[in-house]
């Protein structure tokens, strides 16, 4: 049976920060790795045994709100992120201590035997991440609490999740996110805010509202296809293709609202998720999307002329009518390549989708009959 001196021995030589607490919260010991930290002052609180874990909590995050509101900065603002094993506030210094203590009082109170959460702290590059696992001793007569750095496995994560959600030529949203961010406006009940948070801000106008506003009337969806964009390949080569497809995101982003989302759909295709379903407004983006490429692009030297065509899709709204001022109704008019999808009901975002892109389909159509007759009646 090992002594004491052993068992002392072993604690302290165990590579994760850990803490014992008494039965009312008092620190009754922290290991070698735990004073270690707290020397560089790095360590998950400032605590050292005869201290209260919970009095410990709640100071570090008094500390942390009045340090933020100090520097300027609304700690209530701050987005959340859904990963990890409880959701945290990423950028706000307050709620990671406040739910820390939070769980510490449940076990101290013996409503629950164990939690875990993964909390950020500020760190000189960014942040770093602590694995916190909290279990009550056998005997219920008090507290361990194990702290784990795990911020490489993080920005591993994280940059798988960006690899797996971002379009490596634009750097826009792939097929993918757009996917998710669609399904989460359709279905905002079932889909909720977490699944949408996940798909990255891969472009400055890209914030994500997953929840329409009341006075959104519906779901709008913006397809963009370039015109004759093989000839750029065909012409130049596919590196000046790809960096014309990069210069074309970020003209597009460039005339975004603060609420509208553009990813990449598929080869010269783009989806833009407008912030607004309201038709007039989603007309007028259609226009400012289709004016971005009237000057031409800069492209490895070459100056490149490009445009697109623009089908609009609504779901849960009516599209504009006959006398409405929007690019669809204008047969003769600046933009003839905006079409609007008939307001039936979604099945789902591929559908929406697949609708404005079918109006971009009919345009060309109508465009291309209207050229074969002035050809015909010119002979």
């Amino acid at each position: 049976m090992p002594t004491d001196d052993v068992a002392a021995a072993v604690f302290d030589s165990l590579p994760s920060l850990i803490a014992v607490l008494g039965p009312d919260g008092t620190v009754a010991r922290l290991n070698e790795a735990w004073r270690r930290s707290a020397a560089t002052g790095v360590a998950l609180l400032p605590i050292r045994p005869g201290m209260n874990w919970l009095a410990a909590c709640d100071h570090a995050a008094d500390a942390a709100e009045t340090a933020a509101r100090s520097a300027g900065r609304d700690v209530d603002q701050a987005p959340s992120s859904p990963y990890g094993h409880t959701e945290v506030t990423v950028l706000d210094p307050v709620a990671p201590f406040r739910k820390l203590a939070f769980l510490s009082r449940q076990l101290i109170d013996r409503r629950r035997t164990r939690a875990r959460i993964e909390l950020p702290q500020p760190a000189l590059r960014g942040h770093r991440w602590l694995d916190v696992r909290l279990s009550t001793l056998i005997r219920g007569d008090g507290l361990i609490v194990v702290v784990e750095d795990v911020t490489e496995r993080r920005h591993r994560e994280e940059d798988l999740r960006r690899r797996a959600t971002t379009d490596p030529i634009t750097g826009l949203a792939n097929r993918t996110a757009l996917r998710t961010l669609l399904a989460a406006r359709l279905n905002p009940s079932r889909s909720g805010t977490s699944d949408a948070t996940k798909a990255p801000n891969v472009n400055a106008a890209s914030s994500v509202r997953t929840h329409p506003s009341p006075e959104m009337a519906g779901t709008a969806v913006l397809f963009l296809d370039l015109d004759a964009f093989r000839r750029i390949n065909h012409s130049f080569g596919y590196p000046t293709g790809d960096a014309a497809l990069h210069a074309v995101a970020r003209r597009f982003s460039s005339v975004l609202g603060p609420a509208d989302i553009i990813g990449r759909w598929d080869g010269d295709e783009f989806v833009v998720l407008a912030g607004s379903g309201d038709a007039p407004e989603v007309a007028d983006l259609a226009e400012r999307l289709v004016a971005a490429l009237d000057e031409p692009l800069d492209v490895h030297g070459r100056r490149i002329r490009l445009s697109v065509s623009v089908g609009v899709a609504l779901a849960g709204a009516s599209p504009p009518h006959a006398g409405d001022n929007h690019p669809g109704q204008r047969e003769q008019g600046r933009r003839p390549g905006t079409r609007w999808a008939s307001a039936t009901p979604a099945e789902d975002g591929d559908a929406l989708v697949a609708r404005a892109g079918a109006e971009v389909t009919r345009a060309r159509s109508r465009l291309r009959a209207s050229h074969d007759r002035r050809s015909r009646s010119g002979q």
